[in-house]
Formats: C-alpha cells, structure tokens, sequence
C-alpha cells in the first residue's frame, strides 16, 4: 500500500497498517527516497512511513521552515492516521532535528527514536558568517552536481563527513531535484541552533527510549552526544565502524537488521 498526504510535508506509507509502525525522516538535501532500498524489506513486517520535509517535496514552491514546525506537522499525522502512536522515529542527520522535537508534542506515544548522524554544528559568535559563506557555497554544489551528475566534493567537506566522493554519488538519485536556495539556508540555521539554542535548555526526559548512531569517522559528535545524553540521561549510542556521516544508508542490510535489533 502506499499513500501521499499532508499539505505541503509529504508522507507515503507502505506495509500493512496493522503492523508495528516506523516512521522514517530523511537527512540534509533529500527526499523520501533516500529509504527506498530499505523499504522493500522492511514493509514486509512492518507499517513504514516515510517522509519528505516542507522544502524537499521537489515542487520548489515549497520552504524549509523550522525544526519544531516540522514536528508539529509529523505529530499532526501521527495523532491522525496513527492513533497517536509511532513505534519507531528513524531519523537521518536533519531529520534529527524535528525527531527530538517529537518528544516535546503532546498526545504521542512513541516507542522510541533513532538518530543518525545527528552531528554538532555551531560556530558560535561566527554563526551568521558561516551561514554567509556556507550556503551559497553549498547550494552551488548542490546544484552542480546534481545537474551534472559529477560528484567532486571539497576535501574539508569530506574529511569532515568522513566520505568519498565514491560513497556521496550514489546518493545522487534520492536527493531533492529542485532544491531553493531559501531552504538551504533555513535547514542550516537550524542545524546551527539545535543543540546551544534549542536543547541545552530542556528539561532532561529519562522517559523517551532514544539511540544515536553515527558512522566512526565523521566529525563533530561528542559534543552532540554530550548534549543529547543531557537532555536524554537513559540516551544509547551505537557507532558503526568504518562509516562515514550517512554511510549506513548504502548498507540496506546492516541498516534494517539493526533496526530490527533496536524494535526488538
């Protein structure tokens, strides 16, 4: 089965209803497809939904608001088609941001959250400068190489995603297609504010099960870790070996026995 809905934010669903519930949020620049190769096996057992955020709905009439506001429109569907109950948030990079968003909104029952690759991204007092310099750069890119299909990705950008060019490529096809320069700067304002501005001052929640998994050779995640174990204490944190930011997605197998593993 497979359904779209939701007003802008788009949700397509497969699997049988009556089956454990997973729902799956993409990272930075991609669509619902980035969990195309893993949802062949798992909606054989479980109901799957996956997720294209306001922004990434590849129309590009639509934009990128906030991580909370992105919440409130995934707990609005998980209070209406779901009954209010989700068993399982599965969440990539940026998808991080309204996962953890999720534990804040009312009337939800949720199982328990994964987030993957949820690094630490804040330059302090050289915030607006970064956005200033980062965005364009990176919008640019983006588009180049999605236009182009030639991937040569600058040697910081890998160094610090742990990544090859050779790993980023494949990804290519499941990245939005018509991607705004005004949604490139809004998801990373938001990735700048998660941690300092947004979760270092919640009250710590020991109630929510939560797992952060993050590939061994990206950078920037202690202090993320530090900051989601404050604000979850009960907070489980599985590296993958050998991986890079976002690596686990050209695992599909890896991916879903562990997901498996973490339901169980």
């Amino acid at each position: 089965m497979k359904r779209e809905g939701g007003n802008e934010m788009k949700f397509y669903e497969f699997g049988d209803p009556g089956n454990h519930a997973i729902m799956c949020l993409p990272g930075n620049f991609m669509t619902h497809r980035q969990f195309e190769n893993i949802v062949p096996m798992l909606e054989l057992e479980y109901h799957v939904i996956t997720v294209s955020f306001d922004g990434y709905d590849e129309t590009g009439e639509t934009v990128y608001t906030t991580g909370e506001d992105q919440a409130r429109k995934l707990a609005e569907y998980i209070r209406n088609n779901l009954s209010g109950k989700i068993d399982l948030v599965y969440a990539e990079s940026l998808g991080s941001i309204p996962a953890v968003f999720l534990t804040r909104m009312e009337g939800l029952q949720i199982g328990g959250i994964i987030v993957s690759g949820a690094e630490y991204m804040n330059y302090g007092i050289f915030n607006s400068l970064a956005i200033k310099l980062f965005v364009p750069m990176t919008y640019k890119l983006m588009t180049k190489i999605l236009n182009s299909g030639d991937v040569k990705f600058p040697a910081f950008l890998k160094i610090k995603m742990g990544i090859t060019d050779d790993v980023f490529a494949p990804m290519l096809k499941q990245a939005c297609q018509n991607l705004t320069l005004e949604t490139t700067e809004a998801t990373f304002w938001e990735a700048l504010k998660l941690y300092p501005e947004h979760m270092s001052t919640w009250e710590p929640n020991p109630d929510i099960r939560i797992s952060c998994w993050y590939g061994e050779k990206e950078m920037n995640m202690k202090k993320a870790i530090k900051h989601l174990k404050r604000a979850f204490p009960n907070l489980e944190v599985h590296p993958f070996k050998g991986l890079g930011h976002g690596e686990i997605m050209a695992h599909p197998e890896l991916l879903v026995r562990e997901l498996r593993a973490f339901l169980k």
